[in-house]
């Protein structure tokens, strides 16, 4: 056993043998409403769109660079930046994501009549994103008991829909009184004053104390201040590092230890629900004013499937709390699948029946990605956890990329809103197919 393992073997048992205590309580706090505001930026900008469209006369091809540029920041820092917490730690690099996240947000409000800017504004702000979402996950499975992990990664990307079915009401209120651009100035205040909560409030994990390269006695030292908040026995002393430890950081990492098979599985995943989760956050609204359906009718439907969502994640999340998540995160997969494929099949009209399948598909597909996160946290230890996840989040957003493009060709070809429904079905039962071989790396 390296050194590593063995501090967090002595910390997991405690962890586990206790109460959660209000520090642990605070950090999954403070990475839900992370993910809420993350949630809020993402969709805030698709509910803005018509406003802005109007105030400066974009063009439809302005506005798919103007909602793509977030993505492809998000994937760039998923991918790039957020493995950056392994080696420099989880709360340094969250504090400055929420930052960069938070005067993004402010510039979106403040900026002049000007695509090119926004695009870059929105960009930058996708950067923070990417970086938060990986982060949030590492360090709420990290603080976690190991019979609560996966209901607290749960419970943390819960926030990402939570907070993207609040944009929308949020807009709502906001955009006739005041503007568009009072949307996102509120959004980065909020944001400004979580940073300064992170600050004062999260601590660091102990798993990346320990894996740091600081020097025995600093390492000693911080992770028994994370010790005393928590209210655990400190350590005395740190065993021996062996020669030969792995540094963290590194993608090349992701295919040692044997983890390339898990790796490339779960890379795919996530490319696949991204497809689809995306192609329904971006598509909804404009496809239902393409059915026929008023435009106040298409947000409605997207905030059901919000909610749906909200509602599918609290359920998996308990369901975390009795059994291991590979199966329910196959079925919820598999479920969502189906009930796209029933769209197509009834192609309903009616509201009601509509939205309510639509809520479903959201309960199903979001419950099942969010709960992918603990699945992906619990596939890698604790010197690549930030990593893997940052990268199959990062390649997994090239499907968040490409799906808006993809539908965007197939609506100018004539495609329908059901035949669309029932395309985009198909990920998803590869995806639920594929969980199926992710195992923990600690069994």
């Amino acid at each position: 056993m390296n050194m590593r393992s063995a501090v967090l073997a002595q910390v997991q048992d405690q962890l586990n043998n206790s109460e959660i205590t209000p520090t642990q309580w605070v950090v999954f706090l403070i990475a839900f409403l992370l993910n809420v505001l993350d949630g809020f930026d993402v969709v805030a900008m698709s509910v803005a769109l018509p406003s802005l469209t109007a105030e400066w006369q974009i063009s439809p091809t302005q506005k798919g660079y103007i909602l793509s540029a977030a993505l492809v920041g998000m994937t760039l820092g998923a991918m790039l930046l957020a493995p950056l917490a392994d080696a420099y730690g989880r709360r340094r690099l969250i504090l400055f994501a929420t930052v960069n996240t938070a005067l993004s947000l402010l510039l979106t409000g403040l900026i002049p009549e000007s695509v090119t800017l926004l695009i870059v504004v929105r960009f930058l702000s996708g950067i923070g994103i990417g970086v938060i979402f990986a982060n949030t996950a590492a360090i709420g499975s990290e603080f976690a008991p190991q019979r609560l992990r996966s209901a607290a990664v749960t419970f943390i990307i819960m926030g990402y829909p939570f907070g993207a079915m609040l944009a929308g009401p949020l807009a709502n209120a906001i955009i006739p009184v005041q503007g568009w651009q009072m949307l996102f100035i509120y959004g980065g205040l909020v944001t400004m004053l979580m940073a300064v909560f992170i600050y004062w409030g999260l601590p660091e994990s102990v798993e990346y104390l320990a894996s740091s390269r600081l020097n025995e006695q600093k390492r000693l030292l911080l992770i028994n201040r994370v010790l005393q908040r928590m209210r655990c026995a400190p350590l005395h002393s740190l065993p021996p590092a062996e020669i030969g430890e792995s540094k963290a950081g590194h993608v090349r990492n992701l295919f040692e230890q044997g983890l390339t098979a898990t790796t490339l599985r779960i890379w795919a995943i996530y490319f696949m629900g991204f497809l689809s989760v995306y192609f329904l956050l971006s598509w909804i609204p404009t496809l239902f004013v393409n059915s026929g359906f008023s435009r106040r009718e298409g947000i409605e439907a997207l905030t059901m499937h919000n909610l749906g969502a909200v509602a599918g994640i609290l359920v998996i999340g308990l369901l975390s709390t009795k059994m291991a998540l590979v199966r329910p995160v196959c079925g919820y997969f598999a479920g969502a699948a189906m009930l796209m494929g029933l769209l197509y099949l009834q192609q309903p009209r009616d509201l009601y029946l509509l939205n309510g399948m639509i809520f479903g598909v959201g309960f199903l597909l979001q419950g099942a990605f969010a709960a992918m996160y603990a699945v992906a946290a619990r596939a890698y230890p604790a010197g690549v956890r930030a990593t893997g996840l940052g990268w199959g989040a990062g390649l997994g957003r090239t499907g968040a990329i490409l799906s808006p493009v993809v539908a965007g060709y197939l609506v100018n070809t004539q495609w329908t809103m059901y035949q669309l429904f029932l395309l985009f079905a198909v990920p998803l039962l590869l995806a639920g197919l594929l969980v199926l071989k992710v195992r923990p790396f600690d069994t």
